[in-house]
């Protein structure tokens, strides 16, 4: 006789360890991104179903299609403003629908031509940091063994897109026919024309950033020292905090900024979105850039997170806030948690090779 158990076993073992990174990256994504921001509630909190589906496959299939290409962290950024432009301009079309923004029409401040332009640039770089590079970041790091491994194969993409497509239909039929009308009636209709537009954007960005290589995947690494990781996440917690008063600019009344032109934040926006970025850049080439880092800077941007999110809630049932802070408390816990244990792993590892 035969004992197949621990063949049965090994390949189990091996389906899951092959599984778990696809869902962790998944689950995280729409956490991150809408839990913790407080959009999604303890009373809504069903809506972290359809929102993986969302988030989660298109950071699933962003992430598989650049370590294909070989290509490193700035085209997963470019993807991921691709995939933001297309949540924001045809799956829920927010930053195209005025009642969104009281007052409506040209008495929200920012609104010109048919768009929220404050709110879509605050947007696109909320989801494109939030939904796809923080959580591919923080799975790769959390299931080390699998960092530089492909997870899909391309029956895995095939299915993965399908997914994506069927949900980001049912999501924009639920906010339309549904989300939507809290915010008051309306017969107004985003114009066609608006999101071709935005469908050719993504086409155009999503072809640019796959043709040209950008840089390659690995940066050279060289003799600067990154700073410690506390200062690194006390800056990630600075720079996104101050991004989500750059998301509620699209919502204060016009009156209390009278004689401030739209356009003035935007360009600090851009500003700060570039200094951002070559800070960033600049210590994650250093030589001496570490998961360590990597886990800090995750932990200081997520934590701007719940604190921008608070404003979400307040207004909102006792359930509710105390929903988000207990989300709160717990996403804290488990990144300590982290913290911790990855402290240890370093330490053991240098034991390992001092031996």
């Amino acid at each position: 006789m035969i004992n197949l158990t621990g063949t049965r076993s090994t390949s189990l073992k091996s389906r899951w360890g092959n599984a778990a990174p696809i869902v962790v990256l998944i689950f995280l994504s729409p956490v991150i991104t809408e839990l913790l921001a407080g959009t999604v509630r303890l009373s809504n909190i069903w809506l972290l179903v359809p929102e993986m589906a969302v988030y989660g496959f298109a950071a699933l299939l962003i992430r598989e299609v650049v370590r294909r290409k070989g290509r490193g962290w700035g085209t997963i950024l470019l993807l991921g403003i691709a995939f933001a432009i297309a949540e924001e301009c045809v799956i829920l079309q927010t930053s195209l629908t005025p009642q969104f923004f009281p007052p409506a029409f040209d008495k929200s401040f920012g609104w010109a031509y048919g768009v929220q332009w404050i709110y879509l640039l605050a947007i696109l770089w909320y989801e494109s940091v939030y939904a796809v590079v923080l959580p591919i970041y923080l799975t790769e790091m959390f299931i080390p063994s699998k960092r530089e491994a492909l997870w899909l194969r391309r029956r895995g993409l095939v299915i993965s897109g399908i997914i994506l497509v069927l949900a980001s239909i049912g999501v924009w039929q639920l906010w339309t026919h549904g989300g939507l009308a809290k915010y008051g009636p309306s017969t107004y209709q985003v114009p066609p024309l608006y999101i071709v537009a935005a469908l050719m954007v993504i086409a155009a960005l999503v072809t640019c950033t796959l043709a040209f290589r950008l840089s390659s995947r690995h940066s050279k690494k060289n003799s600067r020292r990154a700073p410690a990781p506390w200062l690194v996440g006390f800056l990630a917690f600075g720079f996104g905090v101050a991004w989500f008063l750059m998301i509620g600019l699209a919502f204060v009344p016009p009156a209390t900024l009278q004689g401030i032109s739209p356009i003035v934040p935007i360009v600090i926006g851009l500003i700060w979105i570039g200094v951002g970025l070559s800070i960033v850049w600049r210590i994650s080439s250093a030589g001496n850039w570490q998961d360590r880092h990597r886990l800090a800077l995750i932990f200081g941007a997520s934590l701007a997170s719940t604190v921008g999110g608070t404003l979400e809630v307040l207004a909102d049932a006792p359930i509710d806030i105390i929903g988000k802070y207990g989300f709160d408390l717990i996403a804290v816990g488990l990144f300590i948690w982290l913290t911790i244990h990855m402290r240890k792993w370093v330490m053991l590892s240098r034991n390992q090779n001092s031996v």
